[in-house]
């Protein structure tokens, strides 16, 4: 995945379809096996969803969700159909996710920080809005914003977030006049399955310094709870992958890993310096930005009222 055209090798609607008109008119399929058969019980959700919204492909009707038996329409004793054939779409990302995170460093890319950055992106149906913002440090004054939006074909797949965003997040920091020293990113860095999550995706395609902060854990696991303003480590198969720091009284902490070029400690002391609520800033806003685009994009063009010139002789 050194470049997008991992995620553009990857068609998600055209590789479902594909399976989908395997399944014999006799027969059905669960939606985990179609999700097996892309290569990640994980996409089922995602394979449910598309199943839903495109329901006159051929093969969708005979998909179900249910667990146990085939519906009572099919013959009895008639087994679920296993037998597809495809190239596990998504075993292809994770082996180009292992490479990716071979290249990930955990060594500080710059002594002194100026500026920091953050990014996140929101959604309206197919449509991303991403919104990068950098700020100056130490006093945090917004320094530049960039929006950007477009379609998104990949759909949300646990661990697989990169290939779904990325293009998005590419796209805003190209817009940049300059580079931020470091950027934080909406997601997992090194806390990830794969040591691979979309802070070390665009750490290294990027080539800038990342911090991965997620709301919400994915893998690793901690001795305690933290406490207000401590970091916990989070262990990831026996070592230190990142950490659950929590910014105040909220009972929920961040977790925060390195992306790329960051060292886990640095970016627990980057991340807890720019937190004035329980959101680190450049992320608070970004998301502020990101959402109030998609909220305006939503609601159209606001209607404006023409004012036409009063008849002659009876104006002001």
């Amino acid at each position: 995945m050194g470049d997008v055209s991992a995620r553009r090798a990857v068609d998600f609607g055209a590789d479902v379809d594909r399976l989908l008109r395997q399944i014999p008119r006799d027969r059905f399929a669960r939606v985990a096996d179609v999700a097996r058969a892309l290569g990640d019980v994980r996409a089922s959700l995602a394979v449910f969803r598309y199943v839903r919204e495109h329901p006159d492909v051929p093969g969708a009707s005979r998909v179900v969700a249910a667990r146990g038996s085939p519906p009572p329409r099919a013959g009895t004793g008639t087994p679920f159909f296993l037998a597809f054939r495809g190239g596990a779409p998504l075993a292809r990302l994770r082996e180009e996710q292992r490479a990716l995170a071979a290249k990930v460093s955990r060594r500080n890319g710059n002594r002194s920080l100026r500026t920091i950055g953050g990014v996140d992106v929101a959604y309206a149906g197919d449509r991303g809005f991403a919104a990068l913002v950098v700020l100056r440090l130490p006093d945090l004054a917004v320094v530049e914003e960039v929006r950007v939006a477009h379609a998104v074909d990949f759909p949300y797949i646990p661990t697989y977030l990169a290939y779904r965003e990325f293009p998005l997040i590419e796209a805003a920091f190209r817009r940049l006049r300059e580079p931020p020293d470091v950027l934080l990113v909406d997601g997992h860095g090194q806390l990830h399955p794969l040591r691979c999550g979309i802070a070390c995706a665009a750490g290294v395609q990027l080539d800038v310094p990342t911090i991965g902060v997620a709301k919400t854990p994915l893998v690793g696991s901690t001795s305690r709870h933290p406490k207000v303003g401590e970091a916990v480590p989070v262990r990831l198969g026996g070592s230190v992958s990142g950490y659950a720091l929590r910014t105040g009284e909220s009972i929920r902490p961040l977790y925060v890993s390195t992306g790329h070029r960051v060292s886990p400690r640095a970016a627990v002391r980057i991340v807890r310096e720019v937190c004035v609520t329980r959101q680190p800033e450049p992320l608070r806003l970004a998301d502020s930005l990101a959402r109030e685009w998609k909220e305006a994009k939503e609601k159209g063009p606001k209607k404006v009222r023409n004012s036409l010139p009063s008849p002659e002789g009876n104006g002001p």
